[in-house]
């Protein structure tokens, strides 16, 4: 079993208020997307690593984010398009021949712990798609036009889906191979795969694995990782 990592960090994030795109921002000293390499580096089912990044940063994200750890197993820089899909698309593109499990990582979830990561990898060699999500504790509402509210929704069935999300290859690029084809669009990669018609199976996330998406979640993310130091 040979399993690569593509981490998704192509976005350029400018409602995060920082000057630069948030995953190159520092925590701890240390670039965000730095600390989400080294929880895949540390991870021994993981054979290889690849990095998604904003056009025009390659260079950057080598001297800054790779050169200072000493990663041994990213093996490559990809420079993203415009949207997410695009920067998955170039990493697929990157695979080895003989890669069998795929993994695909948001660039600024960097308190991912490896035991997840390894549940993951491990869920897919009987799955062919694996998602770790939470669930949801607050009553939902589907809210229409004039902020109305149309419905309250069953919150036993809605989940907060997290990555890394786990794919066969074949099943992935498959998926992907649609989204250049027909233009395919979802909020996730493992909403492509469902537009295949393939069963996703989901399993217990982490509450620490947030997304980093604003400044609060930065000082949050400092709490975690300066534990880790």
């Amino acid at each position: 079993m040979r399993v690569e990592v593509i981490i998704a960090a192509g976005g350029i994030g400018r409602r995060f208020g920082k000057g630069q795109p948030k995953q190159f921002c520092l925590v701890e000293g240390k670039p965000i997307l730095s600390w989400s390499i080294g929880r895949f580096e540390e991870c021994v089912l993981v054979d290889r690593i690849i990095l998604a990044v904003p056009g025009g940063m390659a260079k950057y994200t080598r001297q800054h984010v790779l050169s200072p750890f000493g990663y041994k197993k990213v093996k490559t820089v990809v420079e993203g398009g415009k949207e997410r899909r695009d920067s998955v698309l170039q990493g697929l593109n990157m695979l080895e021949t003989d890669t069998d499990t795929v993994l695909v990582h948001d660039g600024v979830r960097p308190i991912v712990s490896e035991e997840l990561i390894r549940k993951v990898i491990q869920a897919t060699q009987r799955w062919e798609a694996v998602v770790p999500g939470l669930p949801v504790r607050e009553t939902m509402k589907e809210v229409g036009r004039d902020n109305l509210v149309s419905r309250t929704l069953d919150r036993k069935r809605i989940y907060l889906i997290q990555t890394p999300q786990g794919f066969k290859k074949d099943l992935i690029c498959r998926a992907y191979a649609q989204v250049r084809k027909r233009g395919w669009q979802a909020n996730d990669d493992a909403g492509l795969v469902e537009k295949l018609g393939a069963k996703v199976k989901m399993i217990p996330g982490e509450e620490t694995n947030i997304k980093i998406t604003s400044p609060q979640d930065l000082v949050v993310s400092e709490l975690f990782l300066g534990d880790r130091i």
